[in-house]
């Protein structure tokens, strides 16, 4: 929950997450024989060639460390955790898995909304790899491959330095930056990605490959937007930082009983602010037996303007007046503990796609008239959000690198909360779900096709085109180069 009280993205569930946490089922993980998929002596191997801890089930350590952030998921156990300490590490256990023909994926956050870095073969956990540098001289901030988003906050913070980022602590850097990484200063920055200048890559023989603009470029391209656990493991980035601003104003607004003049009414205002501005607008449909006086829809803003508080109620002037507004002028990283995430693991699925009109009209009405209202209801709740995009985004060509979206003004998603006593009935999540892909068709032949590779949706029959467009092709390329046997797998894995 947002530092003012309102909620966020997936604060929704308010208690459901935590009680989630303690229903039967996934308390513990299931035990079974470690020999799985491979002889005891073999996974002794692993453990005596690997500097760091190699994990099986029953350990606590190992419960939390296999349990994904998306709990739809959180039934697949891994046969063995490798925490690695180092780049060497993450190269004996690529090599060790493939040597005894075990599965495997990397995690460092967890936050795979799909559920792609869970398996039932080896996970090899990058979260004790979690050292930062600056350079005081380029400005260049580098990451090891496990840093979670917390770590490389405080580290910035230090700094006096910013870049683009998220709001939640506990994902994980190198999957945030290899999709893209969108965040509140992406309008006047780029997305994250934008801003690499190199990073380092265990591939799937074991070798090492260091990766920038001069050095492999075509593999460097790929790693720009190509998609976290694609073609290697990732285990250090170097990304260009900004000094943060003098002064933010950060914001947490909401609408109570809105309509759909209201929606647009606002994402008019946001659409014409400068480029210092980052927003995220959530239409929320509440649980049919928590609505009470609000009718069921609110409307929730949440953001940032690096400038002062009046120069914000000038830009949001017209703007019906919200029923709660918590705006305030901070400095930068105060402000981003203000806006800063912290959701527990729970029961999701976004479906996302990519708008390129400054006030989506068509899907504003479609969404208030034909589904926010009439949701079927599970215990979490349902929103239409919006990412503002736009601005410094655009600036790069569809080719520059892998991150094809370079049109759009608004990231629209589409998202279905619940809890472990839903995902139990599933009659409440069928017409749950029906919901939701029924409220995708209707909006999505507004938007221009694409949808965010890091928010991967399971149900997306058209990946290859709505994640990458034009650029898949070359990807593929990359792909075969680098993992012709295609050792990192998972159901949306670039191949063909």
């Amino acid at each position: 929950m947002a530092a003012s009280g309102l909620l966020s993205r997936r604060g929704f569930l308010g208690g459901t997450a935590a009680l989630a946490l303690a229903a039967p089922g996934i308390v513990r993980a299931r035990p079974f024989l470690v020999s799985r998929g491979a002889s005891p002596a073999a996974w002794r191997d692993l453990e005596q060639k690997m500097r760091g801890p190699v994990l099986f089930s029953g350990s606590d350590a190992y419960f939390t460390l296999y349990r994904p952030d998306n709990l739809r998921y959180a039934n697949r156990f891994p046969a063995a955790i490798a925490r690695c300490l180092d780049t060497a590490d993450v190269a004996t256990a690529i090599t060790w898995a493939r040597e005894n023909h075990i599965p495997l994926i990397t995690r460092s956050g967890g936050h795979s909304y799909a559920g792609y870095s869970t398996t039932n073969g080896l996970m090899i956990d990058m979260k004790l790899m979690d050292g930062v540098r600056y350079n005081d001289a380029s400005g260049v901030v580098t990451v090891a491959g496990g840093v979670l988003n917390r770590h490389l906050y405080a580290a910035l913070a230090q700094k006096g330095r910013t870049l683009t980022h998220g709001r939640c602590s506990s994902v994980g850097a190198a999957g945030f930056l290899l999709g893209g990484g969108i965040g509140f200063n992406m309008r006047q920055y780029g997305i994250a990605s934008d801003s690499m200048t190199r990073t380092t890559m265990v591939k799937a023989d074991g070798t090492v490959l260091d990766m920038s603009a001069a050095e492999n470029p075509a593999e460097f391209w790929a790693c720009r937007g190509g998609g976290g656990g694609n073609f290697g493991i990732s285990t250090e980035f170097s990304v260009r930082t900004e000094a943060v601003p003098d002064r933010l104003t950060v914001f947490s607004m909401q609408w109570n009983s809105p309509n759909a003049q209201t929606a647009a009414a606002l994402m008019q205002a946001l659409s014409n602010g400068p480029d210092r501005l980052g927003t995220r607008v959530s239409i929320r449909a509440v649980n049919p037996k928590r609505a009470g006086a609000h009718k069921g829809v609110l409307i929730d803003l949440l953001g940032q303007l690096k400038g002062t508080k009046a120069e914000f109620l000038d830009i949001i002037k017209k703007v019906p007046r919200a029923t709660v507004s918590d705006i305030r002028e901070t400095t930068y990283w105060a402000g981003q503990k203000f806006l800063t995430e912290l959701p527990a693991p729970t029961y999701y699925q976004e479906r996302s796609a990519f708008v390129d009109q400054a006030v989506p009209v068509k899907i504003l009405q479609t969404g208030f008239k034909d589904f926010l209202h009439r949701w079927p209801g599970v215990s979490g709740t349902c929103d239409l959000r919006f990412f503002q995009t736009g601005q410094a985004v655009n600036a790069l060509k569809p080719g520059e690198t892998a991150f094809a979206h370079r049109s759009s003004e608004w990231l629209m998603v589409i998202g279905l909360y619940w809890d472990e006593a839903d995902n139990a009935r599933p009659a409440v999540m069928s017409r749950a779900h029906g919901w939701q892909n029924d409220f995708y068709r209707a909006v999505r032949p507004y938007s221009d096709g694409g949808a965010y590779q890091n928010f991967p949706d399971p149900s997306l029959a058209d990946w290859r085109q709505a994640y990458y467009a034009g650029n898949y092709d070359r990807l593929v390329k990359v792909k075969h180069r680098l993992d012709p046997d295609k050792v990192f797998d998972f159901p949306q894995a670039i191949w063909d």
